[in-house]
């Protein structure tokens, strides 16, 4: 079962710029406190799945897709945004995977990635983590793998991996769409999710 918004068909990352889900990239600014989110509900239910798409699909993906409009647009490309693109990406992975993972400094991607992403992904959990997340977020270069701007497959040559921003993300949008739509059946990972959605609304300020 799917809880898509306005904009959550694939994004087309084929297109001269970026349009979300089947229209115009989303234009307003979702700052939803999390002090103003809903209380949680005792159990997985269908309204905390759409608060939770909510919050994961128009406040974190919608927002990087706009960040992607803008750059095709002004740019052409994201050959020179791409440190910018790639790391709000890995933020991105990070967050969502805490969700269902647990908030482990990046050590939830590895089993989030092994279960949601596409396949040609899944081998590569602990590379995300240690070689592109651990990477980018503190020392804001790649020193032992690889990145294009566009829509390159994952690929492993001589022991480097590398893939496109853009291939990047749609891997992180149908990784979160698989992760929402297993939250219903999966007893343990909504038990999770419940837990941290809890921890991060009760230690939000107004």
């Amino acid at each position: 079962m799917k809880y898509k918004l306005a904009f959550s068909e694939k994004f087309d990352v084929s297109a001269p710029s970026v349009t979300g889900y089947g229209g115009p990239a989303v234009t307003r600014f979702h700052a939803w406190l999390p002090s103003t989110w809903p209380a949680a509900p005792n159990s997985i239910d269908d309204d905390f799945i759409k608060t939770l798409t909510l919050i994961l699909e128009e406040s974190i993906l919608g927002e990087i897709n706009n960040v992607i409009a803008d750059a095709k647009q002004h740019a052409g490309s994201l050959e020179h945004r791409g440190h910018v693109v790639a790391i709000s990406l890995l933020c991105a992975l990070d967050a969502i995977s805490s969700y269902g993972y647990g908030a482990e400094s990046g050590r939830q991607i590895p089993p989030f990635v092994t279960e949601h992403f596409p396949i040609e992904y899944r081998p590569y959990g602990k590379e995300l983590q240690r070689l592109y997340r651990n990477s980018m977020i503190h020392s804001w270069n790649l020193f032992a793998a690889s990145l294009h701007p566009g829509t390159q497959r994952v690929t492993m040559t001589d022991g480097v991996l590398s893939f496109g921003l853009l291939n990047l993300f749609e891997a992180l949008v149908d990784g979160t769409e698989d992760f929402l739509d297993k939250l219903l059946t999966n007893a343990v990972l909504g038990r999770r999710t419940l837990a941290r959605y809890s921890s991060l609304r009760k230690s939000a300020k107004p």
